[in-house]
């Protein structure tokens, strides 16, 4: 069993002090797997950078250590009296990654023979500390003093951080804030944290990091992240500064977006929300936070494989075709998954075609996906029911996000939206107040979004997903 097998992110996040809607983490864990870009929208203080960081230093604190091992050979000479060895300046510089480490802290072997009491002296001199290695060493002298033998010091520490939040600044107008400049003074790259985090990621393909652009919409996203928009997608090369080297993103890169939205932001346009996940975080009470008066539960799922976001993440790369073998070996009260899903499908973009707001295959593809991840996380069931739950959390952060206009244009699409999460899509009459229930809503959350747009909409005739 694996760390993140018996380690629970949710429990970490209470141990730390946060508390979060559960489903909420489900989706935003699931929707890594599906997509490596992410938008988190939600009042100032809602925990919405914090998620992100603290999952990151999650997988930090169960990742095993990197060990590393500096190899050389070294004379026997009166190594068994002197207790160890000089080193050249070669050697030194072979072994500068433990300059950093406590020297009374290291691992060595000779010729095999372990010690772990070893100590390096920063006037390039390094004590074995180990009767048997002295031995060994002695008898050695006794019959060649100059012969030698082989020196590995290894050095266990943990890997850089996984992580880096960067605050989107609102002169942003290209993408040098992220990858870099070329500074003609000093005629080198000017590289920024995040294109470092980039370079790391990059050089550490099994585990996965996380950029997070706090307040990405500070600036117009367009101007300065259009070409990670395009490689997200093409998995193309960037071009860098200057057009002659370019960067290709890594599968384990995850890029989260922060959204605050007041009079000195941007709205999204449809282009970076049709590719990403919206995820909405809601306010929790005063007394619920007070009281800790929240199900502390753990996750009812696969929790090694939900916590796990490079695992399985080839279903990113399902085409419809495969999509279709999955899905259709799926029934849920005697029918088939697959035809399920494309009769909701195309009610909710039938319901959207009038305002122009209809999505495409891109749209289509992730939800399938997302519903294939979630399927598999609920340990891939042949009679799978509860998929109404993970369907919904699509339609709220693939469907809604898109949602804005003034009454005459987007307010008859509301109620068909709306009318599309009850139970009874037969009945045309939208209840009073776009009241939701438990009994009534077929995908409730979805239902109670669309009825706060109502409100909005109402009280001061204009509306968007992220306001």
């Amino acid at each position: 069993m694996s760390d993140l097998e018996q380690n629970s992110f949710y429990k970490y996040l209470i141990s730390n002090g946060y508390y979060f809607d559960k489903q909420l983490i489900e989706n935003y864990l699931l929707s890594l797997k599906v997509k490596p870009f992410e938008i988190l929208t939600g009042n100032s203080g809602t925990g919405k950078t914090k998620l992100s960081q603290l999952f990151a230093k999650f997988l930090c604190d169960n990742k095993q250590e990197l060990e590393t091992v500096c190899s050389t050979s070294v004379k026997v000479g009166k190594s068994d009296q002197s207790g160890g060895w000089s080193l050249s300046r070669k050697e030194v510089t072979d072994f500068v990654p433990i300059l950093d480490v406590e020297k009374d802290k290291l691992n060595i072997s000779v010729d095999g023979i372990e010690s772990d009491n070893a100590r390096f002296n920063l006037n390039t001199r390094i004590f074995y500390g180990n009767d048997d290695i002295k031995k060994y060493l002695s008898k050695l002298r006794r019959e060649d003093p100059n012969q030698r033998v082989d020196l590995k010091i290894k050095i266990n520490k943990e890997s850089d951080s996984n992580y880096q939040i960067v605050p989107v600044g609102a002169n942003w107008t290209d993408n040098t804030n992220i990858v870099g400049y070329y500074n003609v003074i000093t005629e080198e790259y000017q590289p920024t944290p995040a294109f470092e985090l980039i370079k790391q990621a990059i050089d550490d393909p099994s585990n996965p990091y996380f950029l997070i652009l706090d307040e990405m919409n500070l600036s117009h996203v367009e101007r300065y992240f259009a070409d990670f928009l395009s490689a997200i997608e093409s998995g193309e090369e960037i071009p860098l500064y200057g057009g002659e080297d370019k960067l290709k993103l890594p599968d384990n890169l995850f890029i989260i977006g922060t959204v605050n939205v007041d009079e000195t932001t941007y709205m999204f346009s449809p282009k970076v929300l049709d590719r990403a996940n919206t995820i909405e975080f809601d306010t929790l009470s005063a007394f619920d936070y007070m009281e800790n008066n929240l199900n502390t539960d753990d996750f009812k799922g696969d929790v090694g494989y939900l916590q796990s976001p490079l695992l399985d993440n080839g279903v990113s790369k399902l085409n419809i075709v495969e999509l279709k073998e999955i899905l259709s070996t799926i029934s849920s009260n005697g029918r088939n998954l697959w035809d399920i899903l494309a009769e909701e499908l195309t009610l909710f973009q039938n319901a959207l075609k009038n305002s122009n707001l209809e999505f495409g295959f891109r749209v289509i593809n992730e939800i399938l996906r997302f519903m294939v991840v979630s399927w598999r996380y609920e340990n891939s069931p042949e009679e799978w029911n509860n998929w109404e739950r993970y369907f919904d959390a699509q339609i709220k952060q693939k469907i809604l996000p898109k949602l804005h206009g003034s009454e005459k244009a987007i307010g008859s699409v509301l109620k068909e939206l709306f009318n599309l999460c009850l139970v009874d899509t037969n009945n045309n009459e939208v209840p009073r107040n776009f009241e939701v229930t438990d009994e009534n809503s077929k995908y409730i959350t979805s239902a109670i979004k669309l009825q706060n747009m109502s409100k909005v909409l109402s009280d001061q005739r204009y509306v968007s997903f992220i306001n």
